[in-house]
């Protein structure tokens, strides 16, 4: 069995780097456009990301001080993420990956009560880690509730 040791802080950096990346998307966005200001942006994030949904709206908060998104009404959607198995066809959903993680790996809690799995930080490695728990190939497709988009943005002209 392997041993995942996660540190809070390193949660922290995920998020707060999501939320600038977001920004940064917002501003030039704005720009390029000629807004005179953003009022509300939605944001659609994957299950997978296993989103810290309190630390990503304060460094958005946080991180719009000073720039035309001061302000700006954030809406987070959490869309779930779903499995299709290339080689039978089963489908599954993250409670089954995060069963299949637990099986797998042992994932140390910090004394805040931190848990993640190493998917939070990197969603790449699904292919790697997990299986179909139906036929154990690992020939498939995160069919959504992957990566982060902003989904609807409402602006001032």
């Amino acid at each position: 069995m392997n041993t995942l040791k996660i540190g809070r802080g390193r949660i922290e950096l995920h998020e707060w780097s999501l939320a600038e990346a977001v920004i940064n998307s917002l501003i030039k966005f704005g720009e390029e456009r000629g807004v005179a200001s953003i009022e509300e942006v939605e944001v659609t994030y994957g299950e997978i990301m296993e989103l810290e949904v309190s630390i990503f709206e304060t460094a958005f908060e946080q991180l719009s001080k000073g720039t035309p998104l001061e302000g700006t009404k954030l809406v987070l959607k959490e869309e779930k993420a779903k499995f299709k198995c290339n080689a039978c066809g089963a489908e599954w959903d993250f409670e089954t990956v995060e069963r299949i993680l637990s099986d797998e790996f042992s994932v140390v809690e910090e004394p805040h009560g931190t848990r993640e799995s190493p998917l939070h930080f990197l969603p790449q490695l699904a292919p790697a880690l997990l299986k179909c728990p139906s036929c154990g190939s690992r020939d498939f497709d995160l069919t959504s509730g992957k990566g982060m988009r902003i989904s609807k943005v409402v602006v001032k002209t």
